[in-house]
């Protein structure tokens, strides 16, 4: 059930404001001059069925609304005016709302600012300002004293706004079942037992402490800004500004819009005085300045766009001007990293980030390369003239060294950029600060050499490896390009290797100090520190690479573990071992086939878990993944006790302290296949879920969900909130949480009989009762208690009020096709087009091709092809031709012409129906029992006889002005 769409226009509310009735402005019209016509907009539907002719029609009943329990709403001048108070103007002022009964006489005098229609014995009226309820005689059932109605539904109970909040009440007006949560925005009722509830909620704010706050407040959080507490936020009506952590206005909500740039700690605002900076504390720069854009170049500098084209003033992120770019300097800049580079008169000028000025190149100069802010600049004779460093060091004439001019390369290396000429010959290595850093003695050692760079992973390592170059020269010698730019080498040396991968996570936060190098001799493997200086330990045939704090070396026939120190650590006798935590190996005995690993301390020298496993992975935080076999795979800890089963398909480590795990089992699509996240100690955190997504939601915490459910996981992985099927985005210190609508089921005392979920349902009906409900795995048949009692296949499933048969439509490959089954799914009936409920032996079908016709009870097409059709009733249904509406009969003739706008069903022979000029009740055979239109300018009732029914009497004047002619 939807409820009636009540519109007001401005004139209403200025109307209002001098005390007179809005009543006139709940009846819709037509174009602006909606009061001269007595068409009204009907009821939206999202997916409407085939006979649902109102649907189809942009107009409805106006001037007399359509009858429910025997009354038809009516706006007609108020019965507690004087007559000839009513202006005469078509304005509708001074009219209020009543109700005729079914033989259009005036069954409650119109009173009343606002009504809803009958439902069930109740209908909801508006009285100075709030809602009630009245019975059918007009007695008042439930005093006004309600913001907001909505209508009975067949449990008794309906839903009311109170102070902003919703609740339920019976038929006399008193509360009904507990009261709904601070988070719910609205409820929907619908008839059924128990009846149908749809819930709306408000957008939730969850600060980490636990405190809650929700919408609705004037104040909607949309981002953070910086890290000082502060939120973009707007007021509801589309104007943003800037709230603190109490949410208590820091920059007025006037502005347009703002955009947070780059980190989020600034932002850049419109308004009606132009583009401002919106700092981290909430301040505006620019606000007297009417710039006409803001827009960030890099991440240090801000344009701003001058008024009337004047040019450009340069902000920082503090917002002090740094320069004033003309027009012409502005559009001939160049961004280099995060620095300006822009023409000034015959001077080249730069802004770097730091720098409170602008830095003078000078004249003649281009800018040529650049990595990571150093910008090399070329000369007319397209040789190096000068280098700008990410600071603003400028290596230029005197302060230049001779060999930059032969500068023609660059590569960037742990901030330092490495300049090589054209030939690739290293010329030398500079900092920010602009110091060279390698000697010239190193420089010119380095000319016959090899030099291979290290990653840049460890501050301060060696920069390079020295060997043999291409010349292979009898001077050359092998070594380690150190950090302060000297070298050390050994003639016994004839190569070196870095021992370590730093860019793998097992060994991450080595300072520089702790790197290992190897240099090959005559006699082995010499073992060498970060310095290049030999580690005491005898050579070896082979050091291998440092893996958990510890290297396997051979030697004299034996194969041992070192540490970074050298010293060295036994094993037993096996086919194969691998280093897999600290101290810690994983071994097999044999080469045999499918042997299984074992775990070894050859620190404590002890066998920690003997060979039983299929594989072992790598230990992290003192657990890893291992394996039995195909689909018996858990988590072990170092002592190869299980810490998840051995019961799954696989496993992957999500962070320091969580598991995403499989279920074993066959699936057609591996990203369906269930997944489940659990704790280092075992916890099951999530349900085992298809499709399963875990991902990081800041602040160390963790989000692992699907479509249907969701957790947050607390950073420490102790614990997880369980979410639902909520939306939810991390706002600073703030989460903010979105629900969507979910339905549930009440009964009679406000008890919810099935709780609310994310499945979809329909109204139950029938004894006992039954209903459809749907979720992501199809659509079911369920109890009064939520019970699932059959599976329904794949299609779009209803089940229309009243009717025995569930429909299914679907798509073949005649087109549209629908089923009528009974509750087991079993069909019973298959009709082409998209079908209707059965009304009195016959439903309507939407055809493929276009039109609507009946279908017979064997499912055989009938009767002529209509624009609209709507349920047969009491021998008559609705129907359109070339869009107006009339009544047809069982052979599909018109027995009411096709001279309306907008008409109802029959019920208990009655049906409402509408011109441009008035609404009417009418009977089977189209006699018209009541008629409203305007006349002499105010809206008046006349019976079947063209007598006038309301008002009792015509204002005066009426009989002798142009305004008593009907429109």
């Amino acid at each position: 059930m939807t409820s009636r769409v009540l519109r007001t226009t401005r004139i209403a509310c200025a109307l209002a404001a001098l005390g007179v009735s809005l009543s006139a402005q709940a009846q819709t019209g037509y174009t602006q001059s909606m009061h001269l016509y007595c068409m009204s907009e009907p009821e939206y539907q999202a997916y409407p069925a085939a006979d649902d002719i109102s649907s189809r029609n942009p107009f409805g009943n106006g001037c007399i609304r359509d009858l429910h329990d025997g009354r038809a709403a009516v706006l007609l001048p108020s019965a507690i005016e004087n007559i000839d108070r009513v202006p005469r103007d078509s304005s509708l002022r001074r009219h209020a709302w009543g109700f005729l009964d079914r033989n259009g006489r005036v069954a409650i005098e119109p009173i009343f600012e606002a009504v809803r229609d009958f439902r069930h014995g109740l209908a909801a009226v508006k009285w100075q300002g709030k809602w009630g309820f009245i019975d059918q005689n007009g007695r008042m059932a439930v005093p006004p004293r309600f913001d907001a109605v909505q209508d009975f539904v067949e449990i008794g109970l309906a839903v009311v706004t109170l102070d902003g909040k919703p609740l339920l009440i019976d038929r006399q007006g008193n509360p009904a079942g507990e009261p709904f949560e601070d988070v719910v925005r609205a409820v929907r009722l619908s008839d059924g037992v128990p009846a149908r509830a749809t819930v709306q909620y408000k957008e939730e704010y969850r600060s980490a402490t636990g405190e809650r706050r929700y919408g609705g407040t004037g104040v909607v959080i949309t981002r953070p800004l910086g890290d000082k507490g502060l939120y973009i936020a707007t007021n509801g009506e589309s104007k943003y500004g800037v709230v603190d952590k109490d949410w208590n206005w820091v920059v007025e909500p006037v502005l347009d819009d703002i955009y947070t740039q780059d980190s989020g700690d600034l932002a850049t605002g419109y308004g009606a005085d132009g583009a401002v900076m919106v700092t981290a504390d909430g301040k505006l720069i620019g606000a007297d300045q009417q710039y006409e854009s803001m827009t960030p170049v890099g991440k240090t500098f801000y344009s701003a766009a001058l008024p009337r084209r004047a040019g450009f003033a340069v902000l920082d992120r503090n917002g002090a001007v740094v320069a004033t770019l003309t027009d012409e300097e502005g559009q001939a800049s160049q961004r280099f990293a995060d620095t300006i580079v822009y023409p000034s008169g015959e001077h080249l000028m730069a802004l770097v980030p730091g720098q409170p000025a602008p830095v003078t190149l000078g004249k003649g100069l281009r800018a040529g390369d650049e990595l990571e802010g150093y910008v090399l600049f070329m000369d007319d004779s397209s040789r190096a003239a000068g280098l700008l460093t990410p600071t603003g060091a400028w290596l230029h004439g005197d302060t230049a060294p001779a060999w930059l001019a032969d500068a023609n390369r660059m590569a960037t290396r742990d901030g330092k950029v490495w300049l090589s000429d054209a030939q690739g010959a290293l010329l030398n290595v500079v900092d920010k600060d602009g110091r060279a850093l390698l000697k010239p003695e190193t420089v010119q050692a380095l000319q016959n050499q090899q030099l291979q760079p290290l990653a840049a992973s460890v501050p301060g390592g060696p920069l390079g490896l020295l060997g043999q170059s291409h010349c292979h020269c009898d001077d050359v010698q092998v070594g380690l390009l150190l950090a302060d730019g000297s070298t050390v080498t050994d003639s016994s040396w004839s190569a070196v290797t870095p021992l370590d991968d730093t860019d793998r996570g097992y060994d991450a936060g080595l300072t520089a100090d702790q790197l290992r190098y190897a240099a090959e001799t005559a006699d082995g493997m010499v073992l060498l520190d970060a310095r290049g200086k030999p580690i005491d330990l005898p050579a070896q045939q082979h050091i291998g690479m440092y893996h958990h704090g510890y290297a396997q070396v051979y030697g004299d026939g034996v194969v041992r573990m070192i540490d970074r120190a050298g010293k060295t650590f036994e094993l037993p006798e096996n086919f194969d071992t691998q280093v897999v935590a600290p101290g810690v190996v994983r071994f097999i005995k044999t080469a045999a086939d499918g042997a299984p690993w074992g775990l070894y301390d050859f620190v404590a020298g002890k066998e920690l878990a003997p060979p039983a496993f299929r594989s072992i992975g790598e230990f992290q935080n003192g657990q890893a993944i291992a394996s039995l076999g195909a689909g018996r795979v858990g988590v072990i800890d170092v002592q190869g006790r299980w810490i998840l089963p051995a019961s799954h398909l696989g496993a992957e480590r999500v962070n320091d302290t969580l598991w995403r795990v499989t279920q074993p089992g066959k699936q057609e699509n591996e990203y369906e296949r269930p997944a489940a996240v659990f704790n280092t100690q075992g916890k099951a955190l999530t349900a085992f879920m298809r499709g399963l997504q875990v991902g990081d939601f800041g602040d160390g915490s963790v989000s692992a969900g699907n479509s249907e459910r969701r957790w947050i996981i607390s950073p420490d992985g102790a614990d997880a909130l369980d979410m639902k099927d909520a939306d939810y985005v991390r706002l600073g210190d703030w989460m903010e949480i979105r629900r969507a609508d979910r339905q549930g089921y009440l009964n009679a005392s406000g008890v919810w009989q099935i709780a609310p979920s994310s499945r979809i349902g329909t109204a139950f009906q029938g004894t006992p009762a039954r209903a459809l409900a749907a979720d992501a795995a199809g659509t079911h048949v369920m109890d009064a208690n939520g019970k699932i009692l059959a599976t329904l296949r794949q299609g779009e499933w209803s089940w229309p009020p009243r009717s025995d048969l569930l429909i299914r439509h679907y798509t073949a490959d005649r087109g549209t096709m629908t089923d009528y089954t009974d509750l087991s799914g079993k069909t019973r009936l298959t009709v082409e087009g998209m079908g209707s409920a059965f009304s009195e032996g016959r439903a309507v079908t939407q055809l493929s091709g276009g039109g609507v016709r009946w279908v017979d009870a064997k499912g055989a097409l009938t009767g002529p092809a209509f624009d609209a059709l709507g349920p047969m009733r009491e021998g008559l249904a609705p129907a359109s031709e070339d869009r107006s509406y009339g009544y047809v009969n069982g052979q599909g003739q018109f027995a009411i012409p096709a001279q309306f706008q907008a008409l109802s069903g029959f019920t208990n022979q009655r049906a409402v129906v509408t011109t441009e000029e008035d609404s009417r009740i009418i009977d089977p055979a189209g006699h018209m029992l009541a008629q409203v239109k305007m006349q002499c300018g105010i809206r008046t009732l006349y019976g079947a006889a063209g007598q006038r029914l309301w008002p009792l009497r015509m204002p005066h004047g009426c009989k002798r002005t142009a305004a008593s002619r009907a429109y």
